[in-house]
């Protein structure tokens, strides 16, 4: 019963989290034409994460295991995907102004956490 709580609390701080993340973001282009609010970017993906980290508890390891290698994939992927971003982007600038923030590394690791998790739940 616990663990059901825990649960629901948890799916909802994330979908709060990232509704408000959201609406932020699109405030913000739509006032005043900014797409790029890092923090902003930091907020969905800490809503994401724990949408992503919902589950019933323990119900099937399988999921479970999918869930963590899809995060595993997720963060590979996007690792070698922002730095490699990075290096083209800020190549000549020793200083890398104008480069990918971790926030959106954050977001764009659990957007493919997220892809991968629903790739390998339909193979297996």
């Amino acid at each position: 019963m616990k663990a059901v709580r825990i649960l629901r609390t948890s799916l909802i701080i994330g979908v709060l989290l990232s509704l408000f993340a959201l609406g932020a973001i699109a405030y913000e282009w739509i006032e005043h034409n900014r797409l790029g609010v890092q923090s902003l970017y930091g907020h969905l993906s800490l809503g994401l994460l724990f949408i992503y980290l919902s589950t019933p508890a323990m119900l099937d390891e399988r999921i479970q295991f999918l869930k963590f290698k899809s995060l595993a994939i997720g963060f590979f992927i996007g690792l070698i995907g922002v730095n490699l971003l990075n290096y083209l982007v800020t190549y000549p600038d020793g200083y890398q102004t104008g480069a990918v923030s971790s926030y959106l590394f954050a977001l764009i690791c659990l957007v493919i956490a997220f892809i991968t998790f629903f790739i390998l739940q339909t193979r297996e």
